[in-house]
């Protein structure tokens, strides 16, 4: 499945049928096989079932806890990306604007487009030009990146710590679990360090209220997922605006080289030649 959402749907689908008497790995096969290491929201489902296996914890509730926080997850995907649509379109418009600038330094004549193509201060001009769209778009390209939701499920360390301290182990037991797990598999949730400091509260409150820390831990990710997408549109809106700095640094630029320059030369060139 490619996305949290479809990883959402099949577990729900194993959920029921683990449910239902379905041996797990018999219920993997019926719904089209075991979680995907490469993509992103399957290495967090794979994290949160190996340790169920390692504990004992019941499949089919971590499987429907799992697969809620998957939802959750989507939608905050979904929302950012909508965001992300229109800086998107912006970048590529920007972008085509020394494609602009070339045509019209070709339609006001002038001897530009004879400048462009015949004259060394022409091809210094499309050099540079090209340079400087290259560094734009990559620049441009950078940011969006980083905006855009990278596929993982935020809060799975503390989804694997629920399902571990479900089991009715001990908190070193279920420590050694889900450490083991995240070291198999080289997740990165080691370094995660919100979630890492969101569990140190959690386990310090069930510590001193003497209550059982599975449920505050699943509370805990879906604040940590809450405060994820909320950051993602934030980041999508400063996109908006960040955008500019490639389009004045680099694209306009571009633009007056092949639009501007080649039309002043040209008109220049004319007029030196028209006075001998």
């Amino acid at each position: 499945m490619p996305d949290a959402a479809g990883a959402a749907r099949v577990l729900d689908r194993v959920a029921v049928l683990v449910a239902a008497g379905v041996p797990p790995p018999r219920a993997w096969g019926l719904v089209g096989g075991v979680p995907r290491v490469d993509d992103p929201a399957w290495h967090d489902v794979l994290v949160v079932l190996r340790v169920a296996e390692r504990t004992g914890a019941p499949s089919a509730g971590a499987l429907r806890a799992l697969a809620a926080a998957m939802r959750r997850s989507a939608a905050a995907d979904r929302a950012v990306r909508v965001a992300l649509a229109g800086p998107r379109t912006s970048a590529r418009v920007v972008l085509a604007l020394p494609l602009l600038g070339l045509g019209l330094g070709s339609v006001w004549g002038a001897g530009a487009l004879q400048v462009l193509l015949a004259r060394p201060v022409g091809w210094a001009c499309c050099a540079t030009a090209a340079l400087l769209v290259l560094v734009g778009r990559r620049w441009s390209h950078r940011m969006i990146a980083v905006a855009t939701p990278d596929g993982h499920v935020p809060g799975i360390l503390l989804d694997a710590w629920a399902v571990a301290l479900g089991s009715g182990g001990s908190w070193r037991s279920a420590e050694r679990a889900v450490q083991e797990t995240l070291q198999e598999l080289d997740h990165r949730a080691t370094a995660d360090d919100a979630a890492r400091i969101r569990l140190d509260e959690v386990l310090a409150l069930s510590r001193r209220a003497g209550v059982p820390a599975a449920a505050l831990l699943r509370a805990a990710a879906e604040d940590l997922r809450d405060d994820a997408a909320a950051a993602g549109l934030a980041a999508a809106e400063r996109l908006a605006v960040r955008l500019v700095l490639p389009l004045g640094v680099c694209v306009l630029p571009a633009f007056v080289l092949v639009g501007v320059v080649p039309v002043v030369a040209g008109v220049l060139s004319s007029t030196a030649g028209g006075l001998r």
